[in-house]
């Protein structure tokens, strides 16, 4: 129950059942691969490291805001002073800064 077996005529399948068949196993494929995936733009490797940094030290102290909450200015200079404050590497907070000001933006 709850497959669907291609009918037999003459001891040969039906053409519509084959038909139906990869049609769905094609729909199948199509779904699996779209599954999770996200349109528009994508972070490049270091903000995806810069978004790690957010995500582990910045809700540490308070609660994670969304970066479309500040301007790329605002960002900066937020970043600057935390880098400070929690002795963040210099390259850490570039990282920081680039996914911040990339995730404000529109587009994303």
């Amino acid at each position: 129950r709850g497959t669907v077996t291609p009918v037999r005529k003459n001891g040969k399948r039906n053409s519509v059942g084959r038909r139906f068949i990869s049609f769905m196993g094609a729909v199948m494929v199509v779904g699996a691969g779209m599954c999770g995936c996200k349109s528009g733009p994508q972070l490049t490797e270091d903000q995806q490291r810069g978004k790690r940094i957010y995500e582990t030290l910045c809700d540490k102290c308070h609660k994670l805001i969304s970066p479309k909450q500040h301007t790329d200015n605002e960002w900066i200079a937020a970043s600057d002073r935390y880098g400070l404050k929690l002795n963040l590497q210099t390259n850490e907070v570039a990282l920081l800064k680039a996914y911040l000001t990339r995730a404000n933006d529109t587009d994303f």
